[in-house]
C-alpha cells in the first residue's frame, strides 16, 4: 500500500508538505503543489480517511435513510441531493429500510458508526429511537417530505393534507359527488393517512358522503391496485371520480378502467399525486399534484449543510412549499344525463 513517505520521496518534498497539499493546498506554492499532485496521481495514492477525520473532525459524508428507491420521486430527490452534496465535496451513504422499523433503526446506527456529518431521512414518521440516537450523537439531520408545525425537527416538504384538499376541491368544482379513493398502504405510510384526511375534509365541507366500501387501501403493487380499482368500478354505487394516492396507483387504475371498457374521463375521472414522468406519457395524460422532488433535494442539501457549517437559524430549519395542481386530460366535468 502506498503511503505518504513514498509520495513525498517521489515529489522531492517532506511528508508534512504532502499532508498540507491534501488538507490546505492553498498554502503551498503552485509549483510545489503540482509536484505533489503529480506524485499522488502517479502512485494512485489514496489518503487514509481516519487521519483526515482526526485533523478536520469531519468525514465529509452524509447518510440518507429512505424507505425505498422503487418510488421515482424518492429516487429523483436522492439523485438531486447527491449531486448537490458531491459538488461540495461530500460523499453520500444510502440506506433503505423498506418500511421496517427495526431495519430503519439499524440503518441509523450504522450511519452514526461511520461518523457521517449529517443524515437526511425520507418521511415524517420514524422509529422513536432513531431521533434519540441522532440527538445523542449531536448529528445534524433533515426530514424530507415532512412538515413540523411545532418546530421540533428540521424539515423539507409540504402539507400532504392541504395538497390533497386542493385536488379534491378541484374535482368537486367539476361537479363530482360520487368518489372512490385508493389511498395506498394506510398501515405503514403516514402520508397516505394525511392525504386521505385531505379528501375527507373537502367532501365533508360540501356535504358529500365518502362510502367506506369505496376506500380501498393497497400496497404499492400493480395487481392489488388494479383489483381495488375493479372493486370500485363494479360497485353498485359507481363513482364518477377515483382519487389515487400517487401516480403509480393511478396508472394501475387506468389500466383496469381500460380492461373493463370504461372511458376516461367520460365514464370516470382519475387523478394521481406526485407528477411522475409517466403522468405525461400515459393516455389520457394524468391530472395530478406536482411533488417537485428536485426542489426537495435542493432544499435538503441547503438545510443540512447550513446546520453542519453552523450558519442555520432555528426559524429557517423548516422549508415548506405548496405542490402545484397539474390539470391534464384524465379529469373532466361530470356528464349531465338528460331526463327522459
Amino acid at each position: 500500500m502506498v503511503n505518504v513517505k513514498q509520495v513525498a520521496l517521489l515529489a522531492g518534498v517532506s511528508s508534512a508538505t504532502v499532508s498540507r497539499a491534501l488538507s490546505a493546498p492553498e498554502l503551498l506554492r503552485p509549483v510545489t503543489l503540482k509536484r505533489v499532485q503529480e506524485a499522488i496521481a502517479s502512485l494512485d495514492y489514496v489518503p487514509f480517511a481516519a487521519a483526515r477525520i482526526l485533523r478536520s473532525g469531519r468525514t465529509m459524508s452524509i447518510g440518507i435513510i429512505a424507505p425505498t428507491l422503487m418510488n421515482e420521486l424518492y429516487a429523483r430527490a436522492v439523485d438531486t441531493l447527491e449531486k448537490q452534496l458531491e459538488a461540495l465535496g461530500y460523499t453520500v451513504v444510502l440506506t433503505c429500510h423498506r418500511d421496517n422499523n427495526e431495519i430503519e433503526l439499524r440503518c441509523a446506527r450504522e450511519l452514526l458508526e461511520r461518523r457521517v456529518d449529517g443524515i437526511a431521512i425520507i418521511g415524517s414518521q420514524h422509529h422513536p429511537e432513531v431521533f434519540s440516537l441522532i440527538h445523542k450523537h449531536n448529528v445534524p439531520y433533515v426530514l424530507m417530505w415532512a412538515t413540523d408545525r411545532e418546530g421540533s425537527h428540521p424539515t423539507v416538504g409540504y402539507d400532504n393534507r392541504l395538497a390533497m384538499r386542493r385536488l379534491t376541491a378541484y374535482l368537486v368544482g367539476l361537479g363530482h359527488r360520487e368518489f372512490a379513493v385508493l389511498p395506498g398502504p394506510l398501515n405503514t405510510q403516514h402520508l397516505s393517512v394525511q392525504r386521505l384526511e385531505g379528501v375527507k375534509d373537502v367532501l365533508s365541507e360540501h356535504g358529500i358522503a365518502l362510502r367506506e366500501e369505496l376506500v380501498l387501501p393497497t400496497p404499492y403493487e400493480v395487481e392489488p391496485a388494479r383489483a381495488a380499482a375493479r372493486a370500485c368500478l363494479t360497485s353498485p354505487h359507481r363513482p364518477t371520480a377515483l382519487i389515487c394516492i400517487n401516480d403509480f396507483i393511478a396508472v394501475a387504475a387506468i389500466a383496469e378502467c381500460r380492461a373493463l371498457g370504461r372511458s376516461i374521463p367520460a365514464d370516470i375521472s382519475v387523478t394521481g399525486f406526485g407528477d411522475w414522468q409517466v403522468a405525461e406519457l400515459i393516455t389520457p395524460t394524468l391530472t395530478t399534484m406536482r411533488s417537485n422532488p428536485v426542489r426537495i433535494g435542493e432544499l435538503t442539501a441547503r438545510n443540512i449543510i447550513a446546520q453542519i457549517e453552523g450558519t442555520a437559524r432555528r426559524e429557517n430549519l423548516q422549508d415548506e412549499f405548496e405542490p402545484e395542481l397539474i390539470v391534464r386530460e384524465s379529469a373532466a366535468a361530470v356528464k349531465i344525463v338528460a331526463a327522459p
